[in-house]
């Protein structure tokens, strides 16, 4: 599985190979592709949208719903592993570029961070069967 590297977060013309390399060594956790739906609530509004890659403190995310820097969301992923939806109670994001923002979890339920560590570790699939019921299954 290839790995994601802080250049694919962020383009070279944002940052300069120092501030990537910085960035890079942040990157204390695995962080794995996904590519599952994922519902999310801010202060004021609802949005839906596709986890890109997790790890455990966060992840990346595509979403038609504009989010703000700083801003602080409630989640609920839809991990393909036929259980409820992984729920994060707070998370913040930490950055934002066109349609794709980085979520740090800050609040989670314990079974939550047990189930997303099995996911890292790929003891998960990544991705939800099609036709997928689960959608509907989010609900807040």
């Amino acid at each position: 599985m290839p790995k994601e590297n802080c250049a694919t977060l962020c383009p070279p013309n944002r940052l300069s190979e120092k501030g990537s390399i910085a960035m890079a060594k942040l990157r204390y956790c695995k962080r794995v592709h996904t590519h599952f739906p994922v519902v999310f609530a801010g202060e004021a509004y609802v949005g839906e949208g596709t986890v890109l890659n997790v790890s455990v403190p966060g992840c990346a995310v595509h979403s038609r719903k504009r989010v703000q820097p700083g801003s602080y969301l409630e989640m609920r992923m839809l991990v393909p592993d036929t259980t409820p939806p992984l729920r994060v109670g707070l998370a913040k994001v930490r950055w934002c570029e066109g349609r794709r923002f980085g979520v740090e979890f800050i609040q989670m339920p314990g079974e939550d961070q047990v189930r997303l560590g099995r996911l890292v570790k790929n003891e998960i699939p990544l991705a939800l069967p099609p036709h997928s019921s689960a959608r509907q299954e989010a609900q807040f």
